[in-house]
């Protein structure tokens, strides 16, 4: 005797003729916007804002911030944790405009 006729042996017989009750089908609430949501306004300084782009004073900032990130042992940038000549350096790239004023 397998465990599946004697899990089928507790189970009541099948009844020919008879069917499953009948659902009665209702049409599905639709869920629908009550208004448009905008999505937030990212901070783009002008249409085509990228490194491609920016000032040469801006990438040269950017450029010693990042180099000096990635060899510096003290410096955890995804915390803001820096030393002090990582911190002076993220002042000036934060400080330096990567787009010239027209």
């Amino acid at each position: 005797m397998s465990l599946l006729s004697a899990l089928l042996d507790h189970m009541p017989p099948a009844i020919a003729g008879t069917e499953s009750p009948k659902v009665v089908s209702r049409p599905r609430p639709r869920l629908v916007l009550a208004s448009r949501v905008e999505p937030a306004a990212q901070f783009v300084t002008g249409a085509h804002a990228c490194a491609a782009t920016a000032t040469p004073e801006w990438r040269q900032a950017r450029d010693q911030y990042l180099n000096h990130i990635m060899v510096c042992r003290s410096c955890y940038a995804p915390t803001g944790r820096h030393c002090t000549a990582g911190a002076h350096l993220r002042a000036s790239y934060d400080n330096t405009p990567m787009e010239a004023h027209q």
